[in-house]
């Protein structure tokens, strides 16, 4: 990786799963958050900012024997060019998109910033919407139009679509309005300190605002005053899930940053010497409604690429390799992994008991870096890496790409998404 002038640190954002639990009668049980990935059905959806269309793979129809698998466009239009809005899968302008929780529901919706021609201001006027696709059919429907400010995250949960919008003073608010249609009702305001969603459970609303803080908003609290419950020193990684929340904290053990050995030196002959900042942390487990934290695992990374499913944690392990240092003519770029190819599961049953079920003496693999897990099937994970160790030997650029790992295998295919920007 390119030499750096300050620590090189992880630039992530927040993102996580929520999960069921125990609820009062006709309440649904969890919500669903915005991501660049999500499973529906058999069906992996991607769409991140930069896309032009929702694509997707089909896990139950995986091809044998290639290399990489290639996506399609969710768009049921026969010879369509998937190129502008005749394509119910096009989305340019995206800027975020959820699956819809409810039981065989293959809904996407989404948050987009269209543009079109005003002719009477002869200039092109945004417009923010919120629209739903039903991609086995191809049908599409707008439920808000015109809203003033970008929406930047979306949270699906019963009949109702919680968004994340830019206010005047430039923070975020909460609103809330019906997956039908209908004016949208502010839910917690930001008051100056900026906010971001963490997930919905048995009719509580669970968000994060800029000083670390985790609060609760019961949907029907009227004008009661949200709750806070902790502090987190980390803003990626945060999971509400089956009446807990999730959290990182530093492991004490670690240095701030790993040192890199020199491969420059400065105007002064003095050696240059690179670091890369430790994500190595803990994790722990907090009740809903508070009380005595709780650890669940130790040693691993909290990033983005952090995902709860299905009862279990998994998370990149921290476990940092340094491969070497190629010179070029606009400086040194430097080849680590920070997992070296190892992946850890929690079970969160109500044990501390953890498995690692990605390693390289388990695959065979070697010298990759795991910076994402996205999806875990019985069959499949779904991953973002760098073949970090790869790159150095060729003395390449390193890039990211997403890849679906057999676990029985251990056979790794690429997934053909962009992953330019892949977070």
């Amino acid at each position: 990786m390119k030499r750096p002038t300050r620590l090189l640190l992880l630039a992530a954002v927040l993102a996580c799963l929520c999960g069921a639990v125990s609820c009062a009668p006709g309440e649904p049980k969890w919500g669903v958050l915005s991501a660049e990935n999500a499973l529906v059905g058999s069906r992996l959806y991607h769409a991140a900012r930069v896309s032009d269309t929702f694509q997707y793979i089909d896990l139950g129809d995986v091809p044998g024997g290639q290399q990489t698998i290639e996506p399609k466009v969710a768009c049921t239009v026969k010879g369509c060019a998937h190129s502008d809005d005749s394509c119910p899968a096009y989305i340019r302008g995206l800027t975020c998109w959820a699956r819809d929780p409810k039981p065989g529901s293959h809904k996407l919706w989404y948050a987009q910033m269209r543009t079109y021609f005003d002719a009477e201001l002869k200039k092109g006027v945004r417009h923010n919407v919120i629209a739903c696709l039903k991609p086995q059919s191809g049908e599409t429907a707008t439920v808000l139009w015109d809203w003033k400010y970008a929406i930047d995250q979306l949270m699906l949960y019963g009949e109702e679509i919680y968004f994340l919008s830019k206010n005047e003073e430039g923070t975020h608010d909460i609103w809330v309005m019906p997956q039908s249609g209908g004016e949208p009702k502010l839910f917690v305001q930001a008051h100056g300190a900026d906010i971001i969603m963490l997930g919905m459970e048995d009719g509580v609303l669970y968000y994060m605002s800029e000083d670390g803080g985790v609060f609760r908003a019961p949907r029907n609290s009227g004008a009661a005053q949200p709750e806070r419950i902790l502090t987190c020193e980390m803003p990626t990684g945060i999971f509400v899930y089956g009446g807990y929340i999730y959290y990182p904290v530093r492991y004490k053990g670690a240095p701030e940053y790993e040192l890199l050995p020199a491969a420059e030196t400065d105007e002064n002959g003095e050696p240059i010497k690179p670091a890369v900042a430790v994500n190595c942390y803990d994790y722990y487990r907090i009740k809903v409604t508070g009380g005595e934290p709780k650890p669940v695992i130790t040693g691993v990374q909290a990033t983005i690429g952090s995902l709860i499913s299905e009862g279990c944690l998994y998370c990149p392990a921290w476990d940092f390799e340094y491969y070497g240092s190629v010179m070029s003519e606009g400086g040194a770029t430097y080849y680590f992994s920070r997992s070296s190819g190892k992946v850890w599961a929690a079970d969160l049953s109500g044990g501390q008991s953890a498995e690692l079920i990605m390693s390289p003496s388990k695959y065979g693999y070697a010298g990759i870096d795991i910076a994402a897990i996205y999806a875990v099937t019985d069959k499949y994970c779904f991953l973002k890496l760098y073949d970090t160790l790869a790159a150095y030997q060729t003395g390449e650029e390193i890039k990211p790409r997403y890849a679906l790992l057999e676990k029985e295998s251990g056979k790794i295919s690429t997934v053909g998404f962009d992953s330019r920007y892949a977070s």
